[in-house]
């Protein structure tokens, strides 16, 4: 109880705000697969990158908590140097881990874009972006495994090391940029969607809510300038730790709100499908089959939908029957009437316009 009356230290605001966000970023997970689970029976790539992610973010904030425990939060003066090593070996792990928790989540966004068109050249810009997330991504956990010599790359207050906040600035500026074009391939794909133009907002400001890790990202790097001269690392930085949490947990969070039953719901709606997944299910609506004869009358009624992008308006409506190679026969099938109707599904739900 001393510790959090103590305001002179900012080890609870560190450790309670790190755990918070870690139970918001695992709900918005467990909502995006039970939901993804629940409608389609099956996860696809997108959903194991985000669980990688999540798994990676996890492991990320036990490196920030094992900090805190060894007195990061608390002025430099009274920590011991013993400690002091552990605070720094804990957050060079937390940064490698907290580079790749961005670039798996960034990737499991955009594969989950990608997997919302079959057009190939949608298809190869996803390709150069996530192409490029990767390289980041990679450059940025190998550089900061080495920002400092060996063996010690882990101790930026006594070792050799490069421009840190260069290469803090550098990381930054790519999580913005990337974070842009992602949203820019989103609205790349809704602009060519056949819908209204208050669904396609709607679409959109899924995808704009990317924006909140943009303004995170830049809050972290004015919290990041302003300490860069610090002498009292283990107090100052706290707040640069806390928003880099922010920025991992939103960016978790805003890849899973698209997974979301309305938002899928939407999708199906407008004409849009998941690579790899099926839209089947019976209602009693939709593609109808009578079969009329001298037995009685059957009724038969399934709808199957498979959701790619389709001509607004097209309608198609078939009425067969079968050759009459069995006429004398009493079982023959010519006196079988057959009616098939297809729907045409547009914006409006639950009002299918046929002809027949």
């Amino acid at each position: 109880m001393g510790r959090f009356a103590n305001s002179d230290t900012r080890d609870p605001a560190v450790n309670v705000t790190n755990w918070f966000l870690v139970v918001v970023a695992s709900l918005s997970v467990l909502i995006r697969l039970g939901t993804k689970f629940w409608i389609f029976h099956r996860l696809t790539s997108d959903d194991y990158l985000i669980i990688a992610s999540l798994a990676v973010s996890i492991a990320q904030s036990a490196a920030i908590s094992t900090a805190v425990a060894h007195g990061y939060g608390y002025h430099f003066a009274t920590v011991s140097g013993e400690n002091f090593a552990q605070v720094m070996k804990s957050q060079y792990a937390g940064y490698i881990l907290y580079v790749a928790s961005l670039c798996l989540s960034k990737l499991s966004l955009s594969t989950f874009i990608r997997n919302l068109t079959p057009v190939h050249k949608d298809h190869f810009q996803a390709a150069v972006l996530q192409g490029l997330i990767t390289v980041l991504g990679v450059v940025g956990v190998i550089g900061t495994a080495f920002q400092c010599h060996m063996p010690r790359p882990w101790d930026y207050w006594h070792g050799q090391c490069f421009n840190l906040a260069a290469w803090n600035y550098f990381l930054s500026v790519s999580n913005i940029v990337t974070d842009c074009m992602i949203i820019a391939q989103a609205l790349l794909l809704i602009a060519g969607i056949q819908a209204t133009w208050k669904k396609k907002v709607v679409f959109a400001s899924i995808f704009l809510s990317r924006f909140i890790v943009i303004i995170a990202t830049v809050i972290e790097i004015v919290f990041s300038h302003d300490v860069r001269h610090s002498t009292d690392p283990t107090y100052d930085y706290c707040p640069t730790t806390i928003v880099s949490q922010v920025v991992q947990c939103a960016s978790i969070v805003t890849a899973c709100w698209g997974q979301l039953k309305p938002f899928l719901n939407q999708l199906k709606s407008n004409g849009l499908r998941i690579q790899g997944v099926e839209y089947q299910y019976s209602t009693g609506k939709g593609q109808s089959t009578r079969s009329y004869g001298p037995s009685g009358t059957h009724h038969s009624r399934e709808e199957h939908h498979e959701l790619v992008p389709v001509a607004s308006g097209q309608n198609l409506t078939m009425v067969s029957a079968s050759p009459a190679w069995d006429a004398d026969s009493q079982s023959s099938q010519t006196g079988i009437i057959r009616e098939t109707r297809t729907w045409v599904v547009t914006g409006d739900e639950g009002h299918p316009n046929y002809r027949s």
